[in-house]
């Protein structure tokens, strides 16, 4: 079928752009969205304070009772801190990812550290020796400082329109 409308005005009695206006439009979002990108880098000390605080959190579970009521909340508090801070500082913050590569490796991120908390509780209320704690809190340290920022580089690829293809 044949379009019998000009290529710079929309159809009759249809109300929007021109496919020139849309197409125009749709590269201007590519070119925000490239820009976006290029702003969205996380800078280097961001994972390894996320590492640190979650390592800080599933360690205070092998601390005895005061001193873990004290740094539990103490850490957890740190985590929307880490936020309010990289927001104020760089202007902008994601909350979702941005393809179905970055969205993989958020998942995996997630998975990683709620199974570090579950070992993590496995030891505070089992007959497991406390010092075994070490072993979720390092593999949540190294996956918030590994996935990281393979999560970001995927993101930010997204984010600039390249691997669309993928979806």
């Amino acid at each position: 079928m044949e379009n019998d409308f000009r290529e710079d005005e929309p159809p009759s009695g249809t109300p929007g752009l021109s496919p020139a206006q849309a197409r125009a439009a749709l590269e201007g979002l590519d070119a925000d969205g490239a820009t976006l990108a290029e702003r969205a880098v996380t800078p280097w000390w961001y994972h390894l304070t996320l590492g640190t605080i979650v390592a800080v959190i599933i360690c205070t579970q092998a601390l005895p009772s005061p001193a873990s009521l004290i740094a539990l909340p103490v850490a957890l508090f740190a985590l929307p801190v880490l936020v309010l801070v990289y927001r104020r500082r760089y202007g902008l913050w994601f909350s979702q990812p941005a393809g179905p590569r970055s969205k993989r490796i958020y998942q995996v991120l997630l998975a990683t550290i709620v199974l570090c908390f579950g070992a993590m509780l496995l030891v505070r209320f089992t007959e497991i020796e406390y010092t075994w704690v070490l072993v979720p809190a390092s593999v949540g340290f190294v996956a918030a400082v590994v996935l990281g920022p393979l999560y970001d580089q995927a993101f930010r690829r997204e984010l600039a329109g390249q691997g669309r293809e993928a979806r």
